[in-house]
């Protein structure tokens, strides 16, 4: 009940008298206050999800620049809340029955009050201006209130400590098994912990980091925290149970990032930085409990997950750590509660065509404004591990939530039917969308039960011809519009690809959309000229010096690769020349320069360090650079 902030010991220039008058009552105070604080610890554990919920609503209200009002507490805490609190009820009365006896509680009722008034009164920062009998009596419930707060507060962020920190250590088997497999190939000559910063790896990552940018991706401020924590976190000589310290752990993703080629490179690196900084905010948020050692590690090995396949780095985490795993349990709810809504077929079209339709805005918005706080305390549970930042990601992003997953007989029926109309290599999304189509007008008909699956096991001729026909319909649709498909692609690869620098985001967009089709070339060249809002001459030299810089990572891997082999490496280089030829963003004199400027400066700086019996082999390299037709 007594928050830590609270107290504000006199000084000792106050006199002996205030310092020790303050101390007793503090003392009395807190003794008195026992029963209370017995009964507060019990609300806390058995309100948590209550207080997470209100914690992140309050949150969700201060971005409005709202509070929160009288009755959306009521709706929080107690609306269909009755059973816990009476629970509560009973449990408080009857461990004040057995643990207090009758007098102890009375002095304590009657006590508190005037206790908390006269440490106000010796508490100079806390006694009001308006100094009166009312506004010393509201100044002490102001006391309780702060001390209810601080207390709840603290007490839940150490149950969620406990939660979330257990999450990596239950993963920590697997976390050595995949450093063991990073060691057993870029474990040689691992240095010393205090020398890690100063190896060749740490430093051009440094310098990585410092050569970013775009203040999108990376701003100047996050690059300074970011190298500070990497250095902190590197001189730090405590082990992990695989037995490397931190920093010699870094340096092996480090060093299994730098393997590959030229974008998978950069790919690793790119990745490895998010879960940094993610890493490093997670530290330093008051909100969000601290991440531990384990978990640094954890996230760092993470990064590497799906992107590095020798050797492959895999992990089995719970399925509650990832907000994925948040929103299929957000929709099974929703679900649930609209299969006891009469309006559910209003407010399923109004969900999928909001987008298009802004008169369906306020059905979801309605919708979303009744499930929202029993959706939070229903994930929010004593047993989840979700943390509030899932839980306030999944609240912003909830109206994009898919109610029904589309699947099983009626997704085959659809895939089947899009093939017959040579729409066999469709988008995810654009399937989905169809298939969404096709969900609406069978709920529409009333040929779905009420958990919204289909009444029968296989489709009838009715359900068949209304797949067919809404397929048919989509698909003129789709053949008549390809350009206007093609800009939605652009549009969502520029949203996703947001953290990239422009020539990277531009050369992504370009390279995957085009596929080797003039058309398609010419045609995300326009979109992207009409989205970016930059001229053609500057989309064009985007383009270009990333494709520069790809041609140039490319014959740098290929040159480390086959550099003993003149004839391997010539044919290799030979392939690269061909498609960047097709790629028509660089001239054939301007590829010949470029691969031939980029074999003599690698052959040289191999001179530079090679031994007198393999400078041979170098000298055949210059001499392919200038002999063969490169």
């Amino acid at each position: 009940m007594l928050g830590i902030s609270q107290l504000q010991f006199p000084s000792r220039d106050s006199g002996k008298i205030r310092f020790f008058s303050y101390l007793g009552t503090f003392v009395s105070l807190s003794i008195l206050l026992n029963p209370v604080s017995i009964c507060f610890m019990g609300a806390t554990l058995l309100f948590r999800s209550e207080i997470k919920a209100f914690y992140v609503y309050k949150e969700m209200k201060a971005a409005k620049q709202q509070k929160v009002s009288k009755r959306e507490y009521w709706e929080i805490f107690f609306k269909n809340n009755i059973t816990k609190v009476v629970y509560f009820c009973l449990l408080s009365a009857g461990m004040m029955y057995f643990s207090f006896t009758s007098t102890f509680l009375l002095v304590a009722s009657f006590g508190a009050i005037p206790l908390t008034m006269l440490l106000i009164l010796l508490q100079s920062e806390l006694r009001p201006k308006d100094f009166n009998p009312l506004t010393l009596f509201k100044a002490a419930m102001d006391f309780f209130v702060e001390g209810i707060k601080e207390n709840s507060r603290s007490l839940v962020n150490g149950l969620d400590a406990r939660f979330e920190h257990l999450l990596p250590h239950m993963l920590n088997d697997e976390t050595i098994k995949n450093i063991k497999l990073l060691a057993e190939k870029y474990g040689e000559k691992i240095p010393e912990y205090k020398d890690v910063i100063n190896s060749g790896e740490f430093i051009n990552f440094i310098e990585y980091i410092k050569d970013i940018e775009d203040p999108r991706v990376l701003k100047d401020d996050a690059k300074n925290k970011l190298i500070l924590f990497l250095k902190d976190f590197c001189e730090n000589d405590q082990k992990h149970s695989s037995g490397f310290t931190g920093g010699q752990i870094l340096l092996l993703v480090l060093r299994a990032c730098n393997d590959g080629e030229g974008e998978v490179i950069v790919n690793k690196r790119d990745a490895l930085i998010v879960n940094l900084l993610d890493t490093q905010t997670f530290s330093t948020k008051e909100r969000i409990p601290n991440t531990c050692f384990t978990g640094i590690i954890y996230r760092m090995l993470s990064s590497l997950e799906g992107m590095h396949f020798d050797p492959e780095i895999k992990f089995t985490p719970p399925r509650r750590m990832f907000l994925e795993e948040a929103k299929n349990q957000a929709s099974r709810f929703m679900l649930d509660v609209l299969k006891k809504k009469k309006n559910n077929k209003e407010i399923f079209h109004a969900w999928y065509q909001v987008q298009n339709d802004p008169d369906s805005q306020k059905i979801v918005d309605d919708f979303i404004a009744e499930v929202r706080v029993p959706l939070m305390r229903e994930l929010l549970g004593f047993g989840s591990v979700y943390t509030e930042q899932i839980m306030l990601m999944l609240m912003n992003s909830i109206g994009s939530i898919r109610l029904k997953r589309i699947e099983g007989t009626i997704l085959l029926r659809v895939e089947g039917e899009l093939k017959k109309h040579g729409l066999d290599n469709l988008y995810d999304n654009q399937v989905e969308n169809i298939a969404n189509k096709v969900f609406l007008a069978l709920l529409d008909k009333d040929l779905l039960n009420t958990d919204f699956s289909l009444k029968n096991l296989f489709i009838r001729k009715e359900e068949y011809m209304i797949i067919s026909e809404i397929v048919e319909r989509e698909a003129e649709r789709l053949k008549l519009e390809p350009k206007k498909t093609m800009e939605g692609q652009v549009v969502r690869m520029l949203n996703n690809l947001n953290r990239l620098p422009q020539s990277r985001r531009c050369y992504r967009i370009y390279e995957e959309l085009g596929k080797n089709d003039e058309d398609k070339k010419r045609e995300v060249k326009r979109i992207l000229h009409e989205r970016l809002k930059l001229p053609e001459k500057t989309i064009n030299a985007l383009l270009k010096e990333e494709s520069l810089s790809k041609l140039e990572l490319a014959i740098e891997d290929i040159y480390h690769q086959s550099k003993n082999n003149v004839v391997e490496l010539y044919n290799k280089i030979k392939e690269v020349k061909r498609e960047f030829t097709e790629d028509e963003l660089l001239t054939a004199e301007e590829i010949d320069s470029i691969v031939k400027g980029k074999i003599v400066n690698l052959s040289t700086e191999d001179k530079l360090v090679l031994s007198k019996g393999r400078l041979s082999r170098c000298s055949s390299v210059s001499n392919m650079a200038s002999g063969y037709d490169l």
